[in-house]
């Protein structure tokens, strides 16, 4: 076995000194397009991907504590938070009471979600304190003040979309209605921005503010988020915060933002592996009839090898050796355009409305296994054909027919 293989290597060398540059040129050309289709589609929707996942983390975090249903509050969110911050994964937690709420400037009027928190501890939590694009963040003696999301103001992204309020600026003076029918009044510290619905429909106020107002205990919140050291640990964190008596529902920030993703993400995961599937047949079909014809035409050279007593197996990894070089011609070819494009999307990151950047993911394991699928494909059909003329007798192949 291990000198039919020295044969066939010998021969495929051989086979690829003799052949047309330009040609294998054409080929190596059109199998990087087909590795690069394999890796930078994947690259890409893992890049939207984790967009999805920084949003998601203003509301949830890491891992996310939420009331029991039949309780709109968690009673004892101090003594939850307590007992979070104990565990050794937890980088930081806060409590946060969320609530619905209308607010109004001059004749404008909107319905949103106003979120009650401690400003100095979101540092630590969420990008709040890092999105305001005009004005300042919520410092922790703030009253009267509250911080209001971009596509509520006029002029910013998703505004037009959405109902907002018009001309409001730092520095204006809204007046909010809660669900309970209490009204407040409140100066605008900052405006917020990040670009997506489940931040900039929102507005933040202090803590203290939404307990005042519903005349609930110092001790209850609608959600306690927690931020934890490694994102990788998210589900081991969520076993040991459960195990040391968090008796709540306690949710990671996937299971949480799965239902909303879900769709969009399968969708986009469908496109992917329809694309990929198409890349790889025709990526073998170009290698089958690349090879077929090559042994068409040396379909007379393939007898006579047999009359002098060159093996069958000699002659097929001979096709073998020589659809592999193809193929790993095209994989290194396309692995330096795929990490050229990285590095291009990097820089200058894909931009939608002006403000949402998608930057491509690198994933490792992705082209490792895109790899070894290109050389598995090559085999298989490097090997179909010359194995079929192979089968044939030496008069046949000599004779061409």
């Amino acid at each position: 076995m291990l000198n039919d293989i020295k044969v066939g290597f010998l021969s495929a060398t051989s086979s690829i000194k003799r052949g047309n540059k330009k040609t294998l040129t054409f080929i190596v050309f059109v199998l990087a397009l087909i590795f690069m289709n394999l890796v930078f589609l994947p690259s890409m929707i893992g890049g939207i991907s984790g967009m999805f996942t920084g949003f998601m983390q203003y509301p949830y975090g890491d891992i996310v504590v939420e009331p029991s249903l039949d309780n709109p509050y968690i009673n004892n969110a101090d003594n939850v938070l307590q007992k979070v911050r104990a565990v050794p994964e937890v980088r930081a937690a806060t409590k946060r009471l969320d609530v619905g709420a209308s607010i109004q400037y001059k004749q404008k009027v909107v319905g949103s979600t106003i979120i009650g928190l401690l400003p100095s501890e979101e540092y630590d939590i969420s990008n709040y304190p890092y999105i305001i694009k005009e004005g300042e963040f919520l410092g922790d003696l703030a009253q009267d003040e509250i911080i209001i999301g971009a596509m509520l103001v006029e002029g910013y992204f998703g505004s037009e979309i959405y109902d907002n309020l018009g001309g409001v600026r730092v520095g204006s003076l809204v007046n909010v209605t809660y669900s309970n029918e209490v009204t407040r009044n409140y100066k605008v510290k900052g405006i917020m921005e990040g670009t997506f619905e489940l931040v900039d429909l929102n507005a933040l106020v202090h803590y203290k503010e939404i307990k005042d107002v519903f005349s609930v205990d110092e001790g209850k919140a609608t959600s306690v988020v927690i931020r934890v050291n490694d994102p990788k640990d998210v589900a081991k964190v969520k076993e040991k915060i459960i195990a040391v008596g968090v008796k709540e529902p306690v949710f990671t920030a996937d299971e949480k933002s799965d239902a909303i993703l879900r769709q969009a993400m399968q969708s986009i995961d469908m496109i992917n592996v329809v694309s990929n599937y198409v890349s790889l047949i025709i990526g073998a079909a170009l290698i089958l009839i690349i090879i077929y014809i090559n042994v068409l035409n040396r379909k007379k050279e393939i007898g006579i090898l047999k009359a002098v007593g060159i093996s069958p197996i000699s002659i097929v990894m001979s096709y073998a050796f020589i659809s592999m070089f193809y193929v790993s011609l095209g994989i290194l070819s396309g692995l330096v355009l795929y990490f050229a494009l990285m590095y291009y999307f990097t820089v200058n990151p894909v931009v939608f409305y002006e403000s949402i950047t998608i930057i491509p993911e690198i994933q490792v394991g992705l082209i490792i296994k895109s790899i070894l699928t290109m050389l598995i494909m090559s085999v298989i059909a490097g090997i179909f054909p010359a194995w079929r003329v192979s089968k044939e007798s030496i008069l046949e192949a000599i004779w061409g027919r």
